[in-house]
């Protein structure tokens, strides 16, 4: 049921995923005569390559859309299956309320796009669950297996290190605490080493990463009704009324059925420290976009792995309920990305006429409700890397940071490329003479008319002036190709 959507569009309406697709795609094409133009791999150690690898390995067997939903699918079903093992370990059995995790599989984040993310959160709730049953049989196994999964962690996303060091950290708090009255001062220390020593390797890795030396940045902090409504996160869909649903249905079970409920070992503290950092975190930090979002679905789906509610009188009702969900649930998101095959014929059909390496520009009009996530962001900034893909063409957003990526941009189209964490600019912006503010934003848009051959404008409005200099080509629903006239 959670994969039926994606076989209604061969690009599902998920906000990141066409330029993280676009880069794995160059990735498994290293001698393409055009791309190769444009792009290098350039390999270090960097806390951010899951997909990438996976990704490159693939592509060079499945056709690139087919392979690009694989790979969507994978991120999507990661953290559930994540929480099943976790559970599992934990409470020695297979538990119905993890199993309701499926209802936060379609989430916040999946729809932002943050696939290395999504496929490290759900190895650490496995490396944690693995953890937990080698620590039943002592400390040896428990180190070494754990020293590993903290390497791999480290190489899908840093949060996954995070995750996994709260999880066990908390677990191994929890039993000093109980065993406190007993315990002595060499227990204590022996603890806090063996633990530093599963973890030592990540450590490592992060000090040898560029992003060890990168500046913590600006720091912008949500407001406290957005906060709230972030709490709904885990089950957050094109539907503002299917996700309050959701969640008042999730989080009503286990208020309802709390009492005698039993927790993972470490799961009151680690939950509790999740909800203390998301009140206090800012919404961007360092480079890293949406921190208190992804707080919140990692605080969600602790609730499905570290929780076994005690069972209702009457179970049917409830499991009918969830099978109702589900099914809800997927057939919104599938409404939503079949629509969406609409718009992406009108992209392809706009974009048809563009020779390969010609240099595109990409700007945006404000894009209509269909597109949005209701209260968090738009979902179609980054269909432009369709470009790349399809008419090898050059767009100047790609995600190919070598300080984030494996991937970097060769010169001289280094000097009109943005690849860190830019956005498409606002149509508007082409019609001023560039400002320091806008060029601080865009730097690529200093003489954009003899930099790029085209502009693809994505959501066009209804009316306005046209800037000058601009030839319109095609236009069609949320897409118009213009030729730059010099």
């Amino acid at each position: 049921m959670l994969l039926l959507p994606f076989t209604l569009a061969d690009v599902p309406l998920v906000l990141d995923y066409p330029n993280h697709l676009a880069r794995f795609f160059v990735l498994a094409h290293p001698g393409d005569p055009i791309l190769s133009r444009f792009y290098v791999a350039h390999w270090d150690i960097l806390p951010n390559l899951g997909f990438d690898v996976i990704g490159m390995l693939l592509l060079k067997i499945l056709p690139v859309h087919a392979g690009g939903r694989v790979l969507l699918g994978l991120s999507l079903l990661a953290p559930v299956l994540g929480v099943l093992a976790y559970s599992r370990a934990a409470f020695g059995r297979a538990t119905g309320w993890a199993l309701a995790s499926s209802l936060a599989a379609f989430n916040g984040v999946f729809f932002l796009g943050f696939m290395n993310f999504l496929l490290a959160l759900g190895l650490a709730f496995a490396a944690a669950g693995l953890w937990l049953t080698l620590r039943r049989r002592g400390w040896a196994r428990a180190v070494a297996a754990g020293a590993l999964a903290s390497v791999v962690l480290f190489f899908c996303h840093i949060f996954g290190v995070l995750l996994f060091a709260l999880l066990i950290g908390c677990a191994e708090l929890e039993t000093l605490w109980q065993a406190r009255k007993t315990l002595g001062g060499f227990e204590l220390v022996r603890t806090g080493a063996l633990l530093a020593l599963t973890l030592a390797p990540a450590i490592i890795l992060y000090g040898l990463s560029p992003l060890s030396s990168s500046q913590a940045g600006a720091q912008e902090w949500a407001d406290f009704s957005h906060k709230v409504w972030e709490i709904f996160t885990p089950f957050m869909t094109p539907s503002k009324a299917v996700t309050l649903l959701t969640g008042l249905c999730a989080f009503g079970f286990l208020i309802l059925n709390l009492r005698g409920a039993h927790f993972a070992p470490g799961a009151r503290p680690a939950l509790l420290l999740l909800a203390l950092i998301f009140v206090a975190a800012p919404d961007t930090i360092k480079g890293g976009t949406f921190l208190d979002v992804r707080l919140a679905l990692m605080f969600g789906l602790l609730l499905f792995a570290g929780i076994a509610p005690a069972p209702p009188r009457s179970l049917r009702p409830w499991a009918m309920l969830l099978g109702l969900l589900l099914v809800l649930r997927s057939g919104v998101v599938g409404l939503a990305w079949y629509d969406h095959r609409q718009d992406l014929a009108d992209l392809r059909a706009a974009i048809a006429s563009v020779p390969p390496s010609a240099k595109v520009l990409a700007a945006e009009g404000e894009a209509p409700d269909r597109l949005v996530m209701p209260g968090l962001y738009r979902l179609d900034s980054h269909l432009p890397a369709l470009l790349l893909i399809e008419r090898r063409a050059f767009w100047p957003l790609l995600f190919a940071d070598p300080a984030q990526q494996p991937l970097m941009v060769r010169p001289p189209y280094d000097e009109i490329a943005e690849p860190s964490l830019s956005e498409t600019v606002d149509w508007t912006l082409l019609d001023k003479p560039p400002t320091a503010e806008t060029l601080a934003l865009a730097a690529y848009l200093q003489d954009w008319r003899g930099n790029f051959d085209y502009v693809l404008l994505i959501d066009p409005p209804a009316a306005g002036p046209l800037p000058a200099g601009l030839t319109l080509v095609h236009g069609r629903g949320i897409a118009a190709l213009y030729r730059i006239t010099r």
